[in-house]
């Protein structure tokens, strides 16, 4: 069983400014796909876990009655808190963890967790989540990816810079150790363990800028990790998308997945 990254709550704090801008948006289209699967409806509740700047939350607002976004990290609540003004009143957002899952949050049809799921203790959280989530409810697990093998003149040395950049953060180096566990194999083993993949791959318009802002929103290339090292990196990726945009943009491919877990109780 693989050990879980250890806990730092502030892990995020230099990247909330950044998140939004920087990272792919999940597709509408596979909101809708995980919306109707799941058979969201007004009198459910949801709970967006790890919310970051809560696009997830937002995103599912118009297919639930209520929800909850939790995360430990103040600055992205306020971030979410600002996304989610007057669009999104039925979200309450909250400060805390998947160590601070207990009855007390009441029950949910859904919980969401987008790009988050690896920072937790992963066995935990979906023990603490069997006790909140409803016998036909969910837990669906969010991520986006660029489609590397795509024709894309620029991609391949973008990605190598943000690789060796990268290489001094143990928690990264642990996630692609050898032995780390995929969030699959982790749940077939949790009571959640009847899995359904959803993916809408799209081609995409991105500005140089919000290429430039990417790595800002990673932990593992902070101003704390890299200091004068990560200016060097900007202007090495700057260089690098200046030279193959057209009026400052570019195209990547990107892939939006949902893996919806479920009870095998559950299964239709």
């Amino acid at each position: 069983m693989t050990a879980p990254i250890p806990f730092v709550p502030d892990r995020f704090k230099m990247n909330a400014a950044h998140y939004l801008a920087g990272r792919p948006a999940y597709s509408p289209r596979l909101i809708q796909r995980v919306a109707q699967s799941c058979e969201l409806g007004g009198a459910d509740r949801l709970l967006d876990l790890g919310c970051g700047p809560g696009q997830l939350s937002l995103a599912f607002s118009s297919w639930v009655g209520a929800g909850v976004a939790l995360d430990p990290e103040p600055e992205m609540l306020r971030v979410a808190e600002g996304l989610g003004a007057g669009i999104a009143p039925n979200i309450e957002y909250r400060q805390g963890s998947s160590y601070d899952l207990s009855p007390a949050f009441g029950k949910f049809r859904l919980a969401v967790i987008g790009r988050a799921f690896h920072w937790m203790d992963r066995p935990d959280t979906l023990t603490r989540l069997d006790a909140l989530i409803e016998p036909q409810g969910a837990v669906a697990l969010f991520s986006t990816a660029i489609v590397t093998d795509a024709p894309i003149a620029w991609l391949a040395s973008y990605h190598a810079l943000l690789e060796d950049y990268a290489q001094s953060d143990p928690a990264r180096l642990q996630r692609k150790s050898d032995d780390w566990e995929s969030h699959d194999s982790v749940l077939a083993r949790s009571a959640f363990a009847a899995l359904e993949r959803i993916s809408i791959v799209e081609t995409r318009r991105v500005s140089v800028e919000s290429l430039c802002a990417r790595p800002l929103s990673m932990s593992s290339l902070s101003r704390e990790r890299l200091g004068e090292r990560l200016d060097e990196l900007l202007g090495r990726i700057r260089e690098l998308l200046d030279a193959h945009a057209t009026n400052g943009w570019l195209d990547e491919r990107v892939e939006s997945t949902a893996l919806i877990a479920r009870r095998e109780s559950a299964r239709r």
